[in-house]
């Protein structure tokens, strides 16, 4: 029988949805399909003829449901003792490793590639360590995590292999619902990134063929996260080849002076969930990964010019693995307000950019990036600028009463 499409809930949330696609993995009629909005968010479209209301969509989706907040057990500071793996790694390296240890083991790994040359973003499971770059590294656009994805998680774990699930904490918080008891099993290690918010996968797909046409030839991969002129100062990196030209070429640029990064750090172009998250410290991932910024003003003895990673780890399930890479990483103890006083995202949600909804319709009218360019220039305000340097000047003051001993 038909269900009245007024009555099927994840019809309904509106900006609440996350975008996650748990619930069209786990409709058993496979009546909900995943389709992209003007801002190429995707969002949920059901076939209300074909669905017989068995809720499984509601039971799996984040947004109708906050889990319990997780706890932060035990936190660190890390960052790999191999030059080659920080260089690879967008923070501490500390991702690389637990995947590694999880190839190893004949386990999977799932976690956010570029596809379509670039263009967009989307989660795939990779069996082998020669494939592992391809989930590395901070990609700074909402991915998609397709029907295939969960069933191969959901599959291997079935079969009695390791898992390593890797993705936004509203990412996480689906993939965990979707899985049920099995969500709760030792063989899933789950690893949330502390998450600013996911930006418009438009507006990244605008950006790249707006760069290809300015080269002449087509970006084939993109760093956001390049640590050529450092971690504190990272720089998005973009590779290029031309059709006929067997040479590439890059182009590196500070992440604040990069138009779609200033848009995204301006909250300018985030998903509108992302200003309410249902998940945020409320996932249930064994681990949180992020930066460790503001590392250099407290322990100014540690090289932190390649990156450091912050550490929490949620669950003893989540410690213990940490603790299976102890040996191939530098780390000690930290506090979770240490990690909080460079990261306030992650427990709190962002405010939008002060013209967010102009900027999204200009995006969807297909004003195009040079037009957006021309009339966004996400300059800093006064009170940005002001609140800026304060916080300059009580890292500065930091520092000294540290080497004064207080």
């Amino acid at each position: 029988f038909a269900v009245p499409h007024d009555e099927i809930i994840i019809s309904k949330l509106g900006d609440a949805c996350c975008g996650c696609g748990a619930c069209a993995a786990k409709c058993p009629k496979a009546c909900i399909s995943m389709e992209a909005d003007d801002f190429g968010f995707v969002r949920p479209v059901i076939d209300a003829d074909a669905c017989v209301g068995c809720c499984a969509c509601e039971s799996a989706c984040p947004a109708l449901a906050k889990g319990a907040g997780d706890e932060a057990l035990e936190v660190r500071w890390a960052k790999g003792k191999s030059d080659e793996l920080l260089e690879a790694s967008s923070s501490g390296g500390v991702f690389g490793l637990l995947a590694r240890d999880v190839l190893a083991d004949g386990g999977a790994v799932c976690g956010a590639a570029w596809a379509d040359g670039c263009r967009r973003v989307e989660h795939v499971v990779v069996e082998d360590v020669a494939s592992l770059d391809h989930v590395m590294r901070s990609k700074y656009v909402q991915s998609s995590v397709d029907r295939e994805v969960y069933e191969r998680v959901r599959d291997a774990i079935r079969s009695g292999r390791r898992v390593l699930f890797a993705g936004t904490a509203c990412q996480v918080a689906g993939i965990k619902r979707y899985l049920g008891k099995a969500g709760e099993s030792n063989l899933l290690l789950t690893v949330d990134v502390i998450c600013h918010g996911v930006p418009a996968p438009r507006l990244w797909s605008d950006w790249i063929d707006y760069k290809n046409s300015l080269h002449g030839s087509s970006v084939c991969d993109v760093n956001m996260r390049s640590k050529t002129a450092g971690w504190l100062s990272f720089s998005a990196m973009y590779k290029y080849i031309a059709e006929k030209d067997p040479f590439s070429s890059c182009e590196s640029t500070i992440f604040n002076r990069d138009w779609y990064m200033k848009a995204f750090l301006a909250n300018a172009s985030l998903r509108s969930s992302c200003f309410m998250c249902p998940a945020k410290r409320g996932c249930g991932s064994d681990i949180t990964l992020g930066d460790f910024w503001g590392f250099q003003g407290i322990h100014p003895e540690v090289d932190y010019s390649k990156g450091v990673s912050a550490v929490i780890c949620n669950t003893e399930k989540g410690f213990t693995a940490f603790k299976g890479i102890m040996a191939s990483v530098d780390c000690d103890v930290a506090t979770i307000e240490q990690v909080l006083a460079g990261n306030p995202s992650l427990v709190k949600s962002v405010a939008p950019y002060e013209k967010r909804d102009e900027f999204m319709a200009d995006l969807a009218s297909g004003m195009g990036i040079e037009g957006l360019v021309s009339k966004y220039d996400f300059k800093p305000s006064l009170k940005q600028r002001f609140r800026g340097k304060l916080r300059a000047v009580k890292r500065k003051v930091f520092k000294v009463v540290r080497k004064g001993g207080c």
